[in-house]
């Protein structure tokens, strides 16, 4: 499957595998049911980034000649070739499944409208009222003429192509109608007894077309969904006049009108009707036509409603205290005593909240340092720093203004942050600031104390609570003034610092783990013990996958938790045999990296932001950290074993690509670990 080297997958088709272990959770009977249909819409959401980063770049090289040789990579031609191959067998896949769910939801009387069948008359009232009052009012129908210049089309939202026969002419009038993106896609219409009744906003408007086109004499009007994916790179200028702010605005507006490098289309649009829209749209290439079915940009399935059922969605489970904070009155005391890890989503994200908080008030301290690169829409992190500035604290935050598709959300937040007094600082064109870091600054006496944050993910309290990640909280003098190195890097000029506790990109991350493995490697054959697990999103740096797999060959036993892309190949004989790879996909997103090496017998564990590929290790600012409390070694060893154990969300990695599922001890008994850890935590309170 796929365009692959003997030693590497390629990470476009090694992606693709891992969105088909996405629809898989879709496939899995043990997943609930409308959660089942919400994983149909992370599969498509997903699909849609791919297209608009990943396509798009590879559309771009092939457009300028690239070849494989010039990249000592894959042949973006062959690459593209291979993905609307791939991609169109999971299109097939995601209509059956969907069909399937469909018939499932019959079974628990919830019925998804199809158009043409009839409703009953309360039913009929009910979306004649919500066209007239909901929709047509935010309706803008636009003819489409041949001689005239065609719309720009937006890439987040679909659309209707409409075909009109008008005042009995042969020959058809085109016409597009937006769908509104401001309404929800499914309406909850009357129920019918004890039957739920659900239609997609889609079919209300079909049904109202002559509504719409009522100044016509409308013989015939027909819809066929369609919506395209535009080139999402953005292009920065290096005009160092240009502000930062303005050149980010400039290039986010660039975006909006990107070439189109994808047109989905409702199959049963006629011919005539698609080679016109194509020509239009400029997408000459059949292989970026892509059929599909009536509904489109089905990445609103993760908004389909509940109807209030329970047992159809995941059980609820609540974030839990953390045993050293809990009914604490100061987080900064109990760092101060202790290091602590927190661990999300099983553990609470409001303690970051409220170390701000604390920091804001807390007369001590004097200085708070953040670099943010997500954000919530109404982030309480941000209104925990302007509440700092406003109580005299010196805040600055580093805000990446290139974290992709939030940029705009954060040129917002940069400017709210400025008018509360924040100092912010932004990072160059060439090097995105990718670490999660805060650093508190208190004064007692004469002396400066300082508390620091290091994590694997955003300040984000919305994703907190379904991204699995670590964040470490400590006092350590040594961790916390390097951790102000990092800082110094924006606040002064980038002079090269030096680090001996943290391993930070572009500078030393590449160096220190790469020194780490060739450790290993020589403590193997001393016939020391030698093995190394590593949990990261995305593995395809080559340099870091020969590193390994000459460890394999040295005898070191290697584990690996990849959740995302992974272009090494695991189990090839006489050379990457003792590397074992697992991907696990469930009801959590796996973000944290954690990374552990034998030592010969005292284990050294870090947590990391970065990911193991070229842009994370040589051109972002990455920040990982040594976990040094035993108890806290411990609690890193406990979540791997148990990661590294389960049998019902983890999938196996292998050249083949086919995402078996880990069936070893299943019969025993099913560990699915994102559960078990929930557990864990929760009997560390009792």
């Amino acid at each position: 499957m796929g365009r692959t080297s003997p030693k590497f997958i390629n990470r476009e088709i090694s992606w693709l595998a891992f969105n088909k272990r996405v629809l898989q959770e879709a496939q899995d009977t043990s997943v609930p049911l409308i959660e089942r249909l919400r994983f149909l819409g992370i599969f498509s959401n997903n699909l849609d980034e791919f297209f608009r980063v990943r396509v798009a770049t590879l559309t771009r090289m092939l457009a300028l000649g690239v070849s494989g040789q010039m990249i000592q990579d894959d042949n973006p031609a062959d690459v593209l070739k291979d993905i609307y191959s791939q991609n169109k067998g999971l299109q097939k896949a995601f209509d059956l499944i969907l069909a399937d769910l469909e018939t499932e939801l019959e079974k628990e009387q919830i019925h998804v409208y199809q158009l043409g069948e009839e409703l009953s008359l309360e039913q009929q009232e009910f979306v004649t009222d919500y066209f007239a009052n909901q929709i047509r009012p935010v309706l803008v129908p636009i003819m489409v003429r041949k001689k005239q210049r065609f719309p720009s089309l937006k890439d987040t939202s679909i659309y209707l192509a409409i075909r009109l026969l008008i005042g009995g002419k042969s020959s058809p009038n085109y016409a597009l109608v937006e769908i509104p993106s401001n309404l929800k896609r499914f309406v909850r219409i009357p129920d019918v007894g004890s039957t739920h009744h659900v239609m997609f906003i889609d079919d209300i408007i079909r049904m109202h077309l002559k509504n719409i086109f009522s100044i016509f004499d409308v013989d015939e009007a027909d819809a066929y969904t369609i919506k395209v994916t535009r080139d999402a790179e953005l292009d920065l200028e290096d005009d160092i006049s240009v502000s930062i702010i303005e050149n980010m605005s400039k290039s986010v507006d660039k975006r909006k009108k990107g070439s189109y490098v994808r047109f989905l289309y409702d199959e049963a649009m006629p011919d005539d009707m698609r080679e016109f829209m194509a020509e239009k749209l400029g997408i000459k290439d059949r292989g970026n036509q892509i059929p599909g079915g009536r509904y489109h940009n089905k990445k609103n399935f993760m908004s389909f409603p509940d109807f209030g059922r329970k047992d159809l969605i995941f059980p609820r489970l609540t974030p839990l205290d953390h045993p050293q904070l809990k009914n604490k009155r100061s987080i900064i005391q109990q760092i101060l005593k202790k290091d602590i890890l927190l661990n999300y989503p099983y553990q609470k994200f409001t303690y970051i909240i409220d170390l701000l908080r604390e920091a804001a008030i807390d007369p001590q301290v004097r200085s708070i340092r953040i670099n943010l690169y997500r954000v919530a829409a109404n982030s309480q992190v941000i209104n925990a720093l302007i509440s700092a500035a406003q109580n005299g604290k010196k805040v600055i935050v580093i805000i990446e203004l290139q974290a992709r598709f939030d940029e705009s959300n954060n040129i917002h937040w940069s400017n709210v942050l400025q008018e509360g007094g924040v100092k912010v600082h932004f990072s160059s064109n060439d090097l995105k600031v990718h670490s999660k870091l805060i650093l508190i600054s208190r004064k007692k006496e004469a002396q400066t104390i300082r508390l620091a944050h290091i994590g694997t993910g955003n300040f984000h309290e919305g994703t907190a609570r379904v991204y699995g990640d670590t964040s470490l909280l400590t006092a350590d003098p040594k961790i916390c003034a390097e951790v102000k190195k990092v800082f110094d890097l924006f606040e002064r000029s980038m002079v090269r610092p030096t680090f001996r506790h943290l391993i930070v990109s572009p500078f030393n991350t590449r160096r220190k783990f790469g020194a780490l493995i060739d450790q290993e490697i020589r403590n193997a054959k001393a016939g020391k013990e030698a093995w190394i697990v590593i949990k990261l999103n995305n593995l395809v740096d080559r340099v870091m996958i020969r590193k390994l797999y000459k460890a394999s060959m040295s005898g070191v036993k290697i584990r690996l938790i990849i959740r995302g892309i992974c272009s090494l190949v695991p189990g090839m004989k006489g050379y990457s045999e003792n590397i074992e790879v697992v991907s696990i996909v469930g009801r959590f997103l796996e973000h944290s990296r954690i990374l552990s090496f034998a030592n010969a017998g005292e284990p050294l564990y870090y947590i990391s932001s970065a990911d193991w590929m070229g842009r994370n290790l040589d051109r972002r600012i990455e920040v990982s950290v040594p976990v040094l409390d035993p108890s806290l070694k411990q609690e890193l060893k406990d979540y791997l074993d148990l990661q590294l154990a389960d049998n019902v969300k983890s999938r196996v990695v292998d050249l083949e690509l086919t995402n078996a599922h880990k069936s070893e001890g299943r019969k025993e008994s099913a560990i699915n670990s994102q559960e078990l850890l929930y557990r864990h935590y929760e009997a560390n309170l009792k």
